[in-house]
């Protein structure tokens, strides 16, 4: 596995695919800054006008519905329509679904369009048509509870991570439990927002989406867990995660792969 990702960074570095980022206002810059770290190139738009020039030229759309308003899901439809016209890879973070009726409804309603779909177990749930308990933007239940639901989501040709202490990826035929990650990461706001990013990035370099989020949630809770060896808190541990995205520790990445 830390080979075929060895091969994916490359890769990134290399193409700099573009991710056009249709996103919420409160995390944009930790997203923008670790798809830089990554090799890839962030592009954010507010202007319903220009979003047909940019998916056209975008190797994937990541679209975050974290502040969400009718403009913005004008913009979002918009640009999940174009993409599906055109065969660029949409990715879908349903941010805070079950929360309200609006978010729900918004998330089911992408959700048609997206290939990908990243979210925790209550959003994942809520997506599904289910009850999940979430407090806001954060998940109540926990990553088992939200399998099933993953599952029924994954039947109609998607790739769905749920992010958790333990990640869980289907495509609906192929599973995967990957355990790495700190316990700080739910500390820092946009982390969940910015592995959907990390996501969406290695989607633009791989065609098979399921091998893309099981290499991008393992690179990105490998970096995570080796931040944690080295600071003390939320602050120090956001920046030293943007440095390991960018300049990976790979002989300790493979020994915690080594570990599991």
């Amino acid at each position: 596995m830390l080979d075929q990702i060895k091969s994916t960074f490359t890769l990134l570095k290399q193409q700099k695919p573009l991710i056009l980022c249709l996103t919420n206002y409160v995390t944009m810059d930790f997203m923008a800054n670790s798809l830089l770290a990554l090799g890839a190139a962030p592009l954010m738009s507010e202007s319903q006008d220009e979003i047909e020039e940019l998916v056209s030229i975008s190797q994937a759309v990541y679209i975050n519905i974290g502040t969400l308003n009718d403009v913005f899901m004008d913009r979002a439809r918009c640009a999940a329509k174009i993409a599906n016209s055109i065969g660029k890879p949409l990715i879908l973070d349903p941010v805070g679904a079950g929360a309200s009726k609006l978010r729900t409804s918004a998330a089911m309603e992408l959700f048609s369009y997206a290939q990908v779909i990243r979210g925790n177990a209550s959003e994942i749930i809520s997506l599904a048509g289910a009850n999940g308990s979430t407090k806001g933007v954060e998940s109540s239940d926990p990553v088992t509870k939200a399998i099933n639901s993953a599952h029924r989501l994954a039947k109609s040709q998607k790739t769905v991570v749920i992010s958790g202490p333990e990640d869980f990826i289907t495509n609906g035929v192929d599973d995967k439990i990957l355990p790495f990650g700190s316990n700080l990461m739910p500390l820092i706001t946009g982390m969940g927002c910015t592995m959907t990013a990390v996501l969406s990035a290695f989607v633009a370099c791989l065609s098979n989406h399921f091998q893309a989020a099981v290499q991008a949630t393992t690179y990105f809770g490998l970096c995570g867990q080796l931040a944690h060896e080295h600071v003390k808190g939320p602050a120090t541990f956001k920046e030293t995660f943007i440095n390991n995205l960018f300049d990976p520790d790979w002989i300790s990445m493979s020994k915690a792969v080594t570990r599991v």
